[in-house]
């Protein structure tokens, strides 16, 4: 009896032999050729020349209750540090047992500990940036070049007419830069002993007069560079100059004490908002 036999198509051929090189390449292995597969995070590319060149900054604030003008300092402020890349950093509770106001430093101190910053800029709530083309960093740069060891400044305050006010100042963000934080809260604490009530302000000025070295790593900027009053707050620097359209900061400070009404620092907030430069939020902001 004749067997008949069929014959395979192609297709089928050509597939045993693909599984059975397939199988062959299993049992080989990796290929050394092609080196041992890691498994570490892949890590961003080191940073450019001017990346490393770009101070990190945070800007900073508080605000523990609520306020009039609650959304347009908020909102103010944000922009402007998206507007320039800065870190904004708000706190909305204050837990210490100084006076509210001691608690800037207490964020002063945090921020310094995290090792991101190379300044950190504090901005009293009732402020505005009203020209919001300024870059921190140039304000920084060129007050140092004022300086005689520009290495050794660790903080930029600014006066009023009644001395040192702490509504707007920059800290390097370097452990030294706490030497002063400590020993203002070591005068506090020890007024206090003696139920002697001390602002942030009055700390930081006795300490400076009686610490020539601290006075030293603290470097004064004209008023309006970085603190500038309205000519409703005439309280002004030995510089004596008010705010002016393209000024970078506008602070309202004891506008209570300056302008009659229910809301006087609401009052100027509103006022002023109309001076605000704001740029063009769509060059920045995310989309």
């Amino acid at each position: 009896m004749l067997v008949r036999t069929h014959k395979l198509p192609p297709a089928f051929w050509a597939l045993l032999i693909f599984l059975a090189f397939f199988g062959w390449q299993l049992s080989q292995g990796p290929s050394h050729e092609e080196g041992p597969v890691s498994m570490s995070p892949i890590l961003n590319e080191a940073p450019t020349e001017t990346e490393r060149k770009t101070p990190r900054i945070a800007l900073m604030t508080f605000v523990t209750e609520e306020r009039s003008y609650h959304h347009l300092s908020l909102k103010n402020k944000d922009h402007y540090a998206r507007r320039h890349g800065y870190d904004f950093i708000v706190d909305y509770e204050s837990h210490t047992d100084r006076n509210v106001v001691f608690w800037k430093y207490n964020m002063v101190e945090r921020l310094v500990k995290t090792g991101k910053y190379d300044w950190i800029w504090w901005l009293d709530f009732d402020t505005l940036v009203t020209n919001t083309n300024v870059k921190l960093t140039d304000v920084i740069e060129e007050e140092l070049k004022n300086t005689t060891d520009a290495g050794a400044i660790d903080w930029l305050v600014t006066h009023d007419c009644n001395g040192l006010n702490s509504g707007s100042f920059a800290v390097r963000g370097h452990e030294r830069s706490l030497k002063l934080v400590h020993d203002v809260f070591a005068i506090h604490d020890e007024a206090k002993k003696k139920d002697k009530q001390m602002s942030e302000q009055d700390a930081t000025v006795q300490l400076l007069k009686d610490d020539e070295a601290m006075a030293n790593t603290v470097h004064r900027v004209p008023q309006w560079k970085l603190n500038a009053f309205p000519q409703e707050i005439a309280c002004f620097d030995d510089s004596r100059q008010v705010w002016e359209h393209g000024t970078f900061i506008i602070h309202f400070a004891g506008a209570w004490a300056h302008v009659k009404g229910e809301d006087p620092t609401g009052q100027l907030m509103k006022k002023y908002e109309r001076e605000i430069m704001w740029g063009d939020w769509r060059e920045f902001y995310d989309q």
